[in-house]
């Protein structure tokens, strides 16, 4: 499965960036269902909602404020990419994120990413892209933003 986007936000590239910095900053934005663990080496296991295992994440390209690239393992498998560019009054975001289950059969695996899994992760991503409008119109959307280690990248 693979959902691509294009956004625009009134916000700028580094602050969008902080998001996407690494996985454990994912949830800041896309609010995951539980605490993210470092499995180290740069992989994170990230809770999903509604869903019965993590995304282990781990971020192979970061260029700052412009693209970060990832990839998942173990139960999921897969990549995706956001890059930023910094336009007038604000960020586009584009990108894609291709994602299946690794253990299952081809077929079973597409009648679950049709059934299911294609509606909830486009539904995820739409709660990251409305907590930035959010955050650009000037509205609280919960904790403070810092993205882990305390800083901004």
């Amino acid at each position: 499965m693979r959902i691509q986007f294009a956004e625009e936000f009134a916000l700028p590239a580094r602050e969008v960036y902080a998001y996407f910095h690494t996985p454990a900053d994912w949830v800041r934005l896309f609010g995951f269902a539980g605490r993210v663990t470092d499995r180290g080496g740069g992989w994170f296991a990230v809770p999903f909602k509604r869903f019965p295992f993590p995304l282990v994440a781990r971020v192979t390209v970061a260029e700052p404020h412009t693209r970060v690239r990832w990839v998942f393992r173990g139960f999921w498998r897969g990549d995706g990419e956001v890059r930023l560019t910094e336009r007038a009054g604000g960020v586009r975001v584009e990108g894609y994120e291709s994602i299946t289950m690794r253990w299952l059969p081809g077929p079973v695996a597409r009648l679950l990413e049709r059934s299911f899994m294609d509606r909830e992760l486009r539904r995820t991503w739409g709660v990251g892209w409305r907590r930035l409008r959010e955050r650009a119109a000037g509205r609280p959307q919960g904790p403070a933003v810092k993205p882990a280690g305390g800083r901004l990248p």
